[in-house]
C-alpha cells in the first residue's frame, strides 16, 4: 500500500512577511466568521460572485453589453479574490498561525 502523499501546503516555505501582511490586511478587513474557515471562505467568494454570474446570465433578457461585460469583470475579481487569498490561508493555517484564537476564550478563565 502507498503512503499518502504530504499536504502541498506542508512542501510549501513558511509565510513572508509580505504575505503575512496580507493575511493580516485581510483578517482586519474581512468579518471574522467569514474568514475563520475553508467552507466559509468557499461562501464569501460565492457571495462576492453571485452579482456578476447574475449580471451575466440576465443579459440575454436585456441585451445589455456592458451589462454582460461588467458581469464577466465582477466575476473575474471575485476569483481573483479567491485565488490570491485562499493560498495565504492554506499556508497560515499549516503554520499554526490561523485561526487566531477568538479573544473571548483567551480572557475568561476556565474551571475545573
Amino acid at each position: 500500500m502507498e503512503p499518502h502523499p504530504p499536504c502541498p501546503a506542508a512542501l510549501e516555505p513558511p509565510l513572508s512577511s509580505l504575505e503575512f501582511a496580507r493575511l493580516t490586511r485581510l483578517a482586519a478587513r474581512l468579518p471574522h466568521r467569514w474568514i475563520v474557515s475553508p467552507r466559509r471562505r468557499r461562501f464569501l467568494f460565492l457571495v462576492l460572485a453571485a452579482p456578476g454570474f447574475a449580471a451575466v446570465f440576465a443579459t440575454p433578457l436585456h441585451q445589455n453589453l456592458a451589462l454582460m461585460l461588467l458581469g464577466f469583470v465582477a466575476f473575474a475579481a471575485a476569483w481573483i479574490f479567491r485565488r490570491r487569498t485562499e493560498r495565504v490561508f492554506t499556508r497560515a493555517e499549516a503554520a499554526a498561525l490561523w485561526p487566531p484564537p477568538l479573544l473571548s476564550t483567551l480572557e475568561t478563565p476556565t474551571h475545573a
